[in-house]
C-alpha cells in the first residue's frame, strides 16, 4: 500500500473530491496540506494517472523522518530505499520547501539529499536543469518539504503535469488549462444528452474535454507517466488497466459545438481535436458572438470569453458581455450557461441572474466560474 495524495488547483479541490469518490468509491480521501491524502495500491496509482481529470499531479509518499541537523538528514536519508523509485541512470528533480525548521536553506538540504541519493545508489544521478512544466519530462521529480524540523520526501507519478493530456500542441491566445476546463464542466451539471456550445472556444480545449468526458475516453490515454520508469513498474498491469478502456463501442455522435470570430482558432481547434480523436464529435465554424443561434432542445453553454486583461489590455470589452447577455436573454431561453470572468463587475455586464459556482487561478488570473439559467 501506498500514502498517495492529488495535488489539486486551488478553488476546485470539491470538484477533485466528488471525481475521485465517483470513479474510486473504495478510496477514503483526508485533508492535507498538499492536497487530498489517501492509501492505495499500485494498480490504483496508475488508474488515477489514467482517469483523474481535475488533479495537476498525483504523488506518493517516500519517507517522512526528523531533521534537526544536516548531518542527520543525510545518515537517515542515505539508508532509505530509493531503489524502488529510481535506477542508477535516472535524472531527478528535487524540489525543496522549508517552514520553521533549523535547516532552512532548501538549496542545503537539497543537495544533501542527492548526496544521500548518489551513496544509496552507488552511481552518479544527474540533476535536471532548465525545468519547464509546460514542456514534457523526462526525469524523476522529487518533492522534498522541511516543516518544523519533519522532513516528508515524496515520488511524483505523473511527470508532466495531468493537465497535459498530450493532444494541445498548438495554442492560440488565453489558453485554459484542460483539467481547468474539466473542472468547470463537471461542475456545471451538463449531461451529455443535451446540446452544448462553446462561443469563444479558441483552442477548443472546453468542447474537447466535453467530448472526452461524454465517450469516457480516459484524460490520460495518450500521454507517458513518470511511473513507468519505476523499476517495480508493472507492465502486463498497466496494459491490463489501458486494455479496459479501448473503444468497445463506436463513439457516440454529440450535440458539441465550437465557434470562435477568429478563422485561425477554428483550425487549430480542429487540429487539436484530431489529436484527441474526438475530431468526428465536434461541429466547429467561425462565426462572430452576433451570429450564435439556439440548436434543438435547450442546452448548455460553457464557455470562457476574453477578460479583457491579456488579450486586450486596456479595451473596454464590457460591450462584449452586455451583446452576449443580450443574445442569450432574446434567443436561448430555458438554456444554462456557466462562462468565466475575471470580474464580476464585467460579468454582470450580461445583466443575467448570476451565480458564482467556484474560483481559481487560470493562467495566473483569478476567475470565477458563473452560471445562470436563462429565463
Amino acid at each position: 500500500m501506498f500514502k498517495s495524495f492529488l495535488v489539486v488547483p486551488p478553488g476546485i479541490e470539491q470538484i477533485a473530491i466528488q471525481e475521485l469518490k465517483r470513479l474510486f468509491p473504495h478510496l477514503q480521501p483526508t485533508s492535507d496540506p498538499s492536497g487530498l491524502e489517501f492509501d492505495c495500491d499500485l494498480e490504483t496509482i496508475y488508474r488515477l494517472n489514467l482517469l483523474l481529470r481535475v488533479p495537476n499531479r498525483i504523488l506518493v509518499r517516500f519517507a517522512e523522518f526528523e531533521a534537526y541537523s544536516f548531518k542527520d538528514l543525510f545518515s537517515t536519508a542515505v539508508r532509505l530505499p530509493w531503489k524502488q523509485y529510481l535506477k542508477k541512470n535516472s535524472i531527478i528533480q528535487i524540489r525543496t520547501s522549508c517552514h520553521k525548521s533549523k535547516l532552512y536553506h532548501s538549496d542545503a538540504v537539497t543537495q544533501r539529499l542527492h548526496q544521500a541519493i548518489e551513496a544509496n545508489l552507488g552511481g552518479k544521478i544527474t540533476i535536471a536543469k532548465n525545468i519547464d512544466d509546460e514542456q514534457p519530462v523526462n526525469y524523476q521529480l522529487i518533492i522534498a518539504r522541511l516543516n518544523h524540523d519533519r522532513l516528508t520526501i515524496s515520488f511524483d507519478s505523473s511527470g508532466s503535469p495531468l493537465y497535459m493530456r498530450g493532444y494541445r500542441e498548438i495554442l492560440t491566445k488565453a489558453p485554459i488549462r484542460e483539467n481547468l476546463a474539466a473542472s468547470i464542466i463537471l461542475a456545471s451539471g451538463w449531461t451529455p444528452q443535451f446540446p452544448f456550445i462553446d462561443p469563444f472556444c479558441g483552442s477548443g480545449t472546453i468542447p474537447i474535454e466535453a467530448a472526452l468526458i461524454q465517450n469516457n475516453i480516459p484524460p490520460g490515454y495518450y500521454r507517458d507517466f513518470a511511473f513507468k520508469k519505476w523499476p517495480g513498474f508493472k507492465e502486463e498491469i498497466w496494459q491490463s488497466i489501458r486494455h479496459e478502456f479501448l473503444s468497445k463501442k463506436e463513439l457516440e455522435p454529440l450535440k458539441i459545438y465550437g465557434f470562435d470570430r477568429d478563422k485561425g482558432a477554428i483550425e487549430v481547434s480542429r487540429q487539436n481535436a484530431e489529436k484527441a480523436r474526438v475530431g468526428s464529435l465536434i461541429e466547429w465554424g467561425k462565426q462572430p458572438i452576433s451570429s450564435l443561434i439556439p440548436f434543438e432542445q435547450p442546452g448548455w453553454i460553457i464557455t470562457n470569453p476574453p477578460y479583457g486583461i491579456r488579450i486586450s489590455e486596456n479595451k473596454d470589452i464590457r460591450n462584449l458581455y452586455a451583446q452576449f447577455g443580450k443574445i442569450l436573454k432574446n434567443r436561448f431561453s430555458g438554456w444554462k450557461i456557466v462562462f468565466l470572468c475575471s470580474s464580476k463587475i464585467l460579468a454582470n455586464q450580461t445583466e443575467l441572474n448570476l451565480k458564482s459556482l467556484h474560483s481559481f487561478s487560470n493562467g495566473g488570473i483569478e476567475v470565477q466560474a458563473f452560471y445562470s439559467k436563462i429565463d
